[in-house]
């Protein structure tokens, strides 16, 4: 029954995506505002989405929930006579070659047609979050068993405990205790994601081509008063130019011996994949911000040329003469793009310097987004090290710790961006791996690679960014 309802709410809500979509097709073509009509009919269909995404998510918890429960049953159900023990395979174990990393990173991109594609990706994970709920409970009352068992055989006398020589030393007694490696534990290496990437338009990159290119007014037509009846009327040629954003490639790989691959307890290639892509997020997203277009390399902001520039000079910078520099970066994109800045982004270490200014009274300039405090410079919602974090005159901020501080003529600033972002494009392809054996057949190694492509065009309306900087941006000391 939740499985017809679930498919019912999944139609009733694309069909209201449709029309969200076809609402906002006239806004879109003729680049404007919805208007108060559109407006009402937007929140209205915007709400009963949100209603059916929730409803959704309730009932497929529920599914989850009972699937976990049906194989808790069928799993100590004691099978007929003459009836073996019947299991069906987990969703990520050992010769089934599913890999849960690359399945999380086709879920959060949403793209992916490996494996099944991202439904498949979606099920699998769906799956094993229900063995969870299972086994971990199980496993954790397997180790207190152990423990206490562990426990009560400390407490019997012997003859080895009453000794005093032999210790942990090894070669004294200390081989006999080994090492615990927990490898299903494993640290991963920490790097920042993409939240800049993320934040602008997103779309497919079209197959069969190596350069987008757009097509841009240059000057425009123009109209003027007619003096008399009869008399000349103004006339200017329209002339157009172009925008191109060309494809790049971003790769990398690993070279694997088989004998790790196959003695090892965890799955060691799901490991290297999962840090292959997050390597790739954090280099797509740098390049997003400061590529130099050359080399290969897609075009960042930071190297876009007809930007806002706005300079904040200051030996000693403070937080609030770092909001007149903001608020002009804000207006530059208003009065050039002719339409309000979206968001603004800054490194964590910036966010927290600003978050730590007090006031001559000792109070934060800074405040918590709660219960309307009096008369802030920014609220905050969070301190997260990247992502959306407040608002800074009433602008979205986010953190990206992908924005260099090495920059300026110490080498020593950061950068403050402020754009309108629904004006940059980002192309992006499916995400591709692939496993090579042949290559290294000779040496008994495989070779295991991840790569994709994509286009970006920050320069298509240079004047919706604004970048800060100077000595003004000096890297935060402390921070």
């Amino acid at each position: 029954m939740s499985k017809a309802l679930i498919d019912g709410l999944i139609k009733r809500r694309a069909e209201r995506k449709s029309d969200l979509d076809a609402l906002l097709q006239a806004p879109t073509a003729e680049t404007r505002d919805l208007n108060e009509d559109e407006r009402g009919k937007f929140d209205a269909i915007e709400k009963e989405i949100r209603e059916i995404d929730e409803r959704i998510k309730e009932l497929d918890e529920q599914l989850t929930r009972d699937a976990a429960a049906a194989d808790v049953a069928k799993r100590y159900k004691a099978p007929a006579p003459g009836e073996g023990v019947r299991s069906e395979p987990r969703a990520y174990q050992r010769g089934l070659r599913h890999s849960y990393f690359l399945d999380l990173a086709r879920d959060q991109i949403n793209r992916g047609d490996g494996d099944g594609g991202v439904e498949a990706a979606r099920d699998r994970i769906r799956r094993h979050t229900a063995e969870l709920e299972v086994d971990m409970p199980r496993r954790e009352a397997q180790r207190a068993a152990r423990a206490e068992s562990e426990l009560r055989g400390i407490d019997k006398a012997s003859s080895f405990e009453k000794r005093t020589n032999p210790n942990r030393t090894d070669g004294q007694g200390g081989y006999f205790v080994p090492p615990l490696w927990l490898v299903d534990e494993y640290i991963d290496l920490p790097r920042f994601g993409r939240t800049f990437a993320n934040s602008v338009r997103n779309m497919t990159l079209p197959s069969g081509t190596d350069s987008i290119n757009i097509p841009k007014v240059a000057s425009g037509t123009a109209t003027g008063v007619q003096t008399a009846d009869a008399a000349a009327v103004t006339s200017q040629d329209l002339t157009d130019t172009f925008v191109s954003a060309p494809v790049r490639t971003i790769a990398g790989q690993q070279d694997i011996a088989l004998q790790l691959l196959d003695q090892s307890p965890v799955g060691f290639d799901e490991i290297v994949f999962a840090d292959l892509m997050a390597d790739y997020n954090l280099r797509l997203d740098s390049q997003c911000i400061y590529g130099s277009g050359t080399s290969g390399q897609l075009k960042g902001v930071l190297n876009v040329s007809g930007i806002n520039a706005i300079t904040y000079t200051d030996a000693s910078p403070t937080v609030p003469e770092l909001y007149l520099p903001w608020l002009q970066a804000m207006s530059k994109v208003s009065a050039n793009r002719k339409m309000a800045a979206t968001a603004a982004f800054v490194t964590p270490a910036r966010w927290y310097w600003m978050m730590s200014a007090l006031d001559s009274s000792n109070r934060p300039l800074v405040l918590p987004d709660t219960s309307s405090p009096f008369n802030p410079l920014a609220l905050q919602t969070g301190s997260d090290a990247e992502g959306y974090v407040g608002r800074v005159a009433g602008l979205p901020t986010l953190t990206d710790g992908n924005i260099p501080s090495n920059l300026g003529g110490g080498s020593n600033e950061d950068r403050a961006i402020i754009a309108r972002t629904p004006d940059i494009y980002l192309w992006e392809g499916a995400m591709r791996s692939r496993v090579l054996t042949e290559v290294l057949s000779g040496t008994l190694q495989v070779r295991l690679q991840v790569w994709n492509y994509a286009a970006f065009m920050a320069d298509r309306r240079p004047e919706a960014i604004s970048v800060i900087s100077g000595t003004g941006l000096i890297a935060p000391s402390g921070f």
